[in-house]
């Protein structure tokens, strides 16, 4: 149960990272029309294939995790 923090860690780093990529991805698409079309490769573009997109991802990661350490250190 030592490293039980580094669950704890890329759980809540995953959380953030989610949220965080919804509000991107909304703020970038709105307003959101009825009859207007998305492009898969438009929201690819936006994710997938942003090399800031998984640098925001191992950024999430490596700070949920220093916060569950911190926090299971401490307790």
């Amino acid at each position: 149960m030592q490293h039980f923090w580094i669950v704890k860690g890329v759980l809540l780093g995953l959380g953030v990272f989610v949220v965080g990529a919804l509000v991107y991805l909304v703020s970038k698409l709105w307003p959101i029309e009825a009859n207007k079309a998305t492009s898969i490769n438009l929201l690819r573009s936006l994710t997938i294939w942003n090399p800031w997109f998984w640098v925001g991802l191992i950024a999430a990661l490596t700070v949920g995790c220093l916060i569950a350490k911190r926090l299971s250190a401490s307790a």
